[in-house]
């Protein structure tokens, strides 16, 4: 399967704020990627949708706080990928909503969205 189709299909979850969904979407292509930048890409859009499953769905923001910080470093690993996938922007947004999390009282700015099209 094309990288572009793995991800759209998590994307239209995860853009439908079914985090834990599209973590599930990802999981099932990241595991047949095993160690290569496809799977760290993979591996890091996982935790970015289970940082938001956690921090929205659960109330768990040090654990969302944790995974945010390890999905982004996957994504920033993956520079190449990320800018075939247009997911530069994507990253940048994750970056600026995890930062507003972190704030108190948390003044978040709007999800983010992949909006990926396969």
């Amino acid at each position: 399967m094309l990288l572009r189709d793995a991800v759209a299909g998590g994307a239209r979850l995860f853009d439908d704020r079914r985090f834990f969904e599209a973590h599930e979407a990802w999981e099932q292509y990241w595991r047949a990627e095993s160690g290569t930048e496809r799977s760290s890409l993979l591996q890091g859009l996982i935790q970015i949708a289970a940082a938001l499953h956690k921090l929205l769905d659960l109330g768990a923001a040090d654990s969302a706080s944790r995974l945010f910080s390890r999905g982004l470093f996957k994504l920033d690993a993956c520079p190449t990928l990320t800018a075939e996938l247009g997911l530069r922007a994507f990253c940048e947004a994750v970056r600026a909503y995890a930062q507003a999390s972190t704030e108190e009282p948390p003044a978040r700015p709007p999800v983010p969205i992949l909006g990926v099209q396969g």
